[in-house]
C-alpha cells in the first residue's frame, strides 16, 4: 500500500506540488509569526533583566520584603568561594540601592540611587550606547549619570551638581554633593524618570554601608539555566541568613505582561489554524473531486473500500509530512536572518515604542521548538482534514463516480 501511495504521488505531480505547497507555506506562516512574538520579549528579557538587574539576586533574608538599607548585607561575611565554584556563576557583583531626596536650585525629587562598580557593571549595562551626554565615571570618581527623564525634570546639563539628603544605615544621615559626569537613557521606563547612578565606593559612603551592599547579583555563565543553578546554590547555603531570588520572583509583573501577550498571540494563531485548516480541506476537496472516476472504477473491479482509503490517507501523510518539514527547514533561515538583522520599527508605532524605551526592532527567536511545535500541529491537521477523503470513498457509489 506505501508503494502504491507512492507512485499515486507522483501520478499527478501539479497537484502533489499544490498540496506539499500549502501545508508548506501554512508552517512557514505559522512559525514566523510565533518567532517574532517569543524573540521579542526574549529580547526585551535580555535587555532589561539581564543587562540590567541579573537573572539571579542575592540580598539578606528579609530585604526584598522590606528593602531598608538595615536589612543590607554584610559583605565580609559572605563566603563568595561557595557561589563562585559553582561552574555556571562567573562572578558577584556587589550594588546599593536605596532611594534619596535630591535637589538642584530650588528644585526637589525622590530618587533612586543605585551604587555600581562601573569596571564590572558598566559593560552590561551599556551605558555608552545609550548616552546622551557626557561620559561614564570610573571606580574612583566622585562622579554621577542621571536617568534623561530626571535630567529634564531639573533641566540638567553635564557638570551641573546635584545635593543628596536621606537616611543611611542604622538612621545615619546620608547627604553628599556630586557634579553630573553624564546623561543616559534608560532602556526602563520607570527607571529613565528617577535613576541616578553613582560609583559604588561613593554610595558606601555616603550611605554609611562600610563593607555592606543591598544586593549581590549573580553573574552568570552563557547559555547558564539560571533556574537550574538557584535550585543548586539553594541547597547548599544558608537560607535563614540569605535569600537567593530569580527575576521572575523579583519582578512578576514582567512575567504577567509576557503572559497576557503571549496569550494574545495564542488567539491569533488559532485564527490562523482555523485558516490553515480550511486551506488544507480545500487540497482534499480538490483532490477527491478530481478522482472521482478513478475511485469508481477502482472500486469496481474489486478493490475494497477500506484498502482504498487506507492509500488515501497514506498519500495526505505523506504529502503533508513532506510539506511540513520542507516548511520547517526554509522557514529557519528566515528565523536567523531576522535575529541578527531585525526590523526597525518606523513612525508612530517606533514613537510608541520609544515611549517605553524598548528598541524600536523587530527580533526573532531561533529557537527549533517552535519549528518542530507548529510543524506537528499542521501535519495533525492535515492528517484530520484527510478524513474526509476517507469518508467519500466509505460513501461512495461506484457507478455515479464513473459517470462523474
Amino acid at each position: 500500500m506505501f508503494k502504491l501511495a507512492w507512485r499515486n504521488i507522483w501520478r499527478n505531480k501539479g497537484r502533489s506540488a499544490i498540496s506539499i505547497a500549502a501545508v508548506m507555506f501554512c508552517v512557514i506562516f505559522a512559525v514566523v509569526l510565533r518567532s517574532f512574538q517569543v524573540g521579542v520579549w526574549e529580547n526585551m528579557t535580555h535587555e532589561i533583566v539581564a543587562n540590567n538587574f541579573g537573572y539571579l539576586q542575592l540580598h539578606q533574608r528579609g530585604f526584598w520584603a522590606d528593602q531598608t538599607l538595615d536589612n543590607s548585607l554584610d559583605l565580609s561575611t559572605l563566603e563568595n568561594a561557595s557561589f563562585t565554584n559553582h561552574p555556571e556563576v562567573t562572578g558577584l557583583i556587589p550594588r546599593i540601592e536605596s532611594f534619596s531626596l535630591v535637589s538642584t536650585g530650588e528644585g526637589t525629587k525622590g530618587t533612586l540611587v543605585m551604587g555600581i562598580d562601573p569596571e564590572q557593571e558598566l559593560p552590561g549595562l551599556q551605558l555608552e550606547n545609550y548616552m546622551l551626554e557626557g561620559e561614564n565615571f570610573g571606580p574612583n570618581d566622585h562622579s554621577i549619570v542621571v536617568a534623561e527623564g530626571l535630567a529634564k525634570f531639573f533641566n540638567l546639563s553635564v557638570g551641573d551638581t546635584l545635593l543628596f539628603i536621606g537616611q543611611g544605615y542604622h538612621a545615619a544621615t546620608a547627604y553628599g554633593r556630586f557634579p553630573v559626569s553624564g546623561i543616559a537613557r534608560m532602556r526602563n521606563p520607570e527607571l529613565n524618570k528617577q535613576l541616578v547612578l553613582m560609583p559604588f565606593a561613593a554610595a558606601q559612603q555616603m550611605y554609611n554601608l562600610d563593607q555592606r551592599a543591598t544586593t549581590v547579583v549573580l553573574e552568570l555563565a552563557e547559555d547558564a539555566d539560571y533556574k537550574e543553578v538557584s535550585e543548586e546554590l539553594i541547597a547548599s547555603m544558608d537560607t535563614s541568613a540569605l535569600e537567593l531570588l530569580t527575576w521572575e520572583e523579583l519582578f512578576p509583573e514582567i512575567i504577567q505582561t509576557i503572559e497576557a501577550d503571549m496569550a494574545g498571540g495564542q488567539i491569533f494563531v488559532t485564527i490562523l489554524y482555523v485558516i490553515i485548516s480550511f486551506v488544507l480541506l480545500g487540497t482534499v476537496i480538490m483532490m477527491v473531486a478530481e478522482r472521482q472516476r478513478e475511485f469508481g472504477i477502482l472500486v469496481s473491479i474489486g478493490m475494497r473500500k477500506s484498502k482504498l482509503a487506507i492509500v488515501t490517507v497514506l498519500e495526505n501523510i505523506m504529502l503533508t509530512m513532506g510539506g511540513a518539514l520542507l516548511g520547517m527547514a526554509l522557514v529557519k533561515p528566515v528565523q536567523f536572518y531576522f535575529k541578527y538583522h531585525p526590523i526597525d520599527l518606523s513612525g508612530q508605532l517606533q514613537e510608541a515604542v520609544e515611549q517605553f524605551n524598548f528598541e524600536p526592532k523587530l527580533y526573532t527567536t531561533t529557537s527549533f521548538i517552535i519549528n518542530v511545535n507548529h510543524g506537528s500541529i499542521i501535519f495533525l491537521i492535515g492528517i484530520i482534514v484527510s478524513l474526509y477523503a476517507v469518508w467519500k470513498i466509505m460513501t461512495l457509489d461506484p457507478i455515479k463516480s464513473m459517470r462523474s
